[in-house]
């Protein structure tokens, strides 16, 4: 009797496995993609926002755009309260008319292009980031606006009061 039975059992554990890698419409085998879209997909995190970020170091104000507390820096603003130059560093150049000491250089860290320049306190480039908290760069791509209409402008306000003045 065994010698029938584990036969028979083997063939329907055969028959069970060949239905399993064949569709029921067709008759085909199931394509790899149908089992990818079968496992789970973890979704990846929405990027971290830009945004306009005040800090100090000893009596230098610093107003960067980039992601907060990361190494992800597009712009940052360096001034000194009485000083009549706001310095600039950067992936992008600010568009400002005063514009001087411009000088551009290989980044050693991250192999792209970093540009340096000052500013004059009173261009119109740093009137329109205080009234607006928008700014015009240039970038590999040609001119943007960089900056929002929120939050951040308070980080703004910051920076120029702690320049001294507001640009007039």
């Amino acid at each position: 009797m065994f010698k029938i039975l584990i036969p028979a059992v083997a063939a329907l554990g055969l028959v069970a496995h060949a239905a399993q890698s064949y569709t029921a419409e067709d008759g085909v085998a199931a394509a790899p993609i149908m089992l990818v879209a079968e496992t789970p997909v973890e979704i990846a995190p929405a990027a971290p926002a830009m945004d306009w970020h005040f800090h100090t170091e000893g009596d230098t104000a610093k107003l960067a755009y980039g992601v907060a507390n990361s190494d992800q820096l597009v712009l940052m603003l360096m001034c000194t309260e009485g000083e009549d130059k706001v310095s600039t560093l950067g992936s992008v150049r600010a568009e400002a008319e005063t514009a001087t000491g411009q000088t551009s250089y290989k980044d050693p860290m991250t192999g792209g292009i970093l540009h340096e320049a000052e500013i004059d306190r009173h261009d119109a480039a740093l009137a329109d980031l205080a009234a607006t908290g928008k700014m015009t760069v240039v970038s590999e791509q040609g001119e943007v606006a960089i900056g929002s209409d929120s939050a951040d402008q308070e980080a703004v306000k910051a920076f120029f009061a702690s320049c001294g003045t507001a640009p007039a």
